[in-house]
């Protein structure tokens, strides 16, 4: 009988020492971290790649850039029409520069101060097909010329004009619009000059072809 109780409590012992080897049941037992089951990290789902969000958001260049228009007019009066006797006063004759053609000195109701004549040819038509405006008083100063020059330059930017001669002389221009029908030409000159009935200091001259 006291052989079966020793029996007894060695096999009650061993399983309660079983019982006890659960992790987690006695201080100082391993336990498997968090960081060790999840060592490997998700996979990254594939999305909009945003690194140039900045240049997708801003707004696009949306400038119209407008044709320029041909020059057909100055100082109120239109190329290849009759003269606007409503817009200028005739001064007097010149003399022309075709046969068949004639040639007045005018002061247009817009005129520059930049000049102190003006003289308008006509063809066969009575079209005016050329236009020169001259200063006849004797050029003081060559920088002021330069500036009238630039001025001038300036003002034809605004229409359909190409440099025909380009160079680095302040002192003159020729632009043209060719290669369109009936293209026009424009002289500015600060040299002095001698042309016909003409003696000039600075001029601008405007030729229509036909």
């Amino acid at each position: 009988m006291k052989l079966l109780i020793q029996i007894f409590l060695l096999l009650f012992l061993t399983n309660l020492n079983a019982i006890s080897g659960e992790p987690g049941d006695l201080p100082g037992q391993e336990v498997n971290e968090p960081e060790q089951m999840f060592d490997e990290k998700p996979e990254e789902k594939e999305g909009l790649d945003v690194s140039n969000i900045d240049k997708l958001l801003q707004p696009k260049n949306t400038e119209i850039i407008l044709p320029k228009n041909r020059l057909e007019q100055i100082f109120d009066q239109l190329f290849l029409a009759e003269l606007n006797e409503d817009q200028l006063d005739i001064i007097g004759e010149c003399e022309k520069n075709i046969a068949d053609g004639k040639c007045f000195k005018v002061e247009p109701n817009k005129l520059s101060n930049h000049f102190d004549n003006y003289y308008f040819y006509t063809n066969s038509q009575n079209q005016v097909y050329s236009i020169i405006a001259f200063n006849s008083q004797k050029q003081g100063d060559l920088n002021r010329c330069k500036e009238k020059i630039s001025m001038w330059k300036d003002y034809f930017n605004s229409f359909d004009l190409i440099e025909k001669e380009p160079n680095d002389n302040l002192l003159n221009f020729v632009l043209t619009d060719a290669p369109q029908q009936n293209s026009i030409e424009i002289f500015a000159s600060c040299y002095t000059e001698q042309f016909r009935d003409i003696s000039s200091s600075f001029s601008i001259k405007f030729f229509k072809n036909v």
